[in-house]
């Protein structure tokens, strides 16, 4: 176990950058959106500047050494912000085409990829990409099948969502940045939604916890996958917890 966040919070954006670990946004136990950083130095937690509107289920990532956090709720209303922590601010670039939560943002090939998620009106299908050189969105073919509260990791050019609702799935769609063609890999080991995923440099995928596809428990489920084995289960986190990016 490591040092409890100051408060607890769920459906948050995380991220690494300068080697801290930043969680931002979520909801609290009342449902309000937040504006709320808190940073983690593996040590200790701190207060960080507060973003520039509270949102829920947003998805943040790290590019070239900064911390971008794009896309939430914010009291019921939808987002399709792009910000970027600059020092000690947070900085508005360009807002991405279709506004989402519950997406995945992923870092890849010197750009940001936006997949999935939901607004109001439903699931969003078409993903984007973001050019950090021209400050500007480009839109990519759809997932395959949209859903929300997809689980993010990048896997050499391929960029990849698992799992997501509604309904819960155990699909696996992978978006290749080099090709610009979607693909699946092997279905998960069980359905889920809300979880948390990374990879590894040296190719590894670690994803764990979620929700079940009744979304009526939270799951401590641990897995990893590799190219050559698939998926394998076996351990389990010490908290079951959903609604985190890892």
């Amino acid at each position: 176990m490591e040092a409890a966040l100051p408060t607890p919070v769920e459906e948050t954006g995380a991220a690494v950058a300068g080697g801290k670990l930043y969680v931002m946004g979520g909801f609290d136990a009342a449902g309000r959106s937040l504006a709320t950083v808190y940073v983690f130095d593996g040590t200790t937690w701190q207060a960080g500047p507060r973003l520039p509107l509270a949102v829920d289920h947003p998805s943040a990532a790290s590019l070239d050494g900064s911390l971008y956090l794009s896309g939430g709720h914010s009291f019921g209303h939808d987002s399709a912000q792009l910000v970027r922590l600059d020092g000690a601010s947070w900085t508005g670039l360009a807002a991405m085409h279709y506004a989402r939560g519950g997406h995945a943002l992923l870092a890849a090939q010197g750009r940001l990829y936006a997949i999935g998620g939901n607004t109001t009106g439903g699931n969003v299908g078409p993903a984007e990409v973001y050019d950090p050189g021209t400050n500007t969105w480009s839109t990519l073919p759809s997932l395959p099948v949209p859903r929300n509260h997809v689980s993010g990791f990048v896997m050499g050019s391929n960029v990849c969502v698992a799992g997501g609702r509604a309904p819960t799935t155990a699909r696996v769609d992978c978006f290749d940045t080099a090709v610009g063609l979607w693909h699946q890999i092997a279905d998960l080991p069980r359905a889920t939604s809300g979880a948390g995923a990374t990879a590894f440099l040296g190719g590894g995928v670690v994803m764990m916890g979620g929700q079940n596809a009744q979304e009526t428990a939270i799951v401590d489920l641990l897995t990893r996958y590799s190219p050559s084995a698939g998926w394998s289960t076996g351990d389990a986190m010490l908290v079951p917890r959903h609604g985190f990016e890892l």
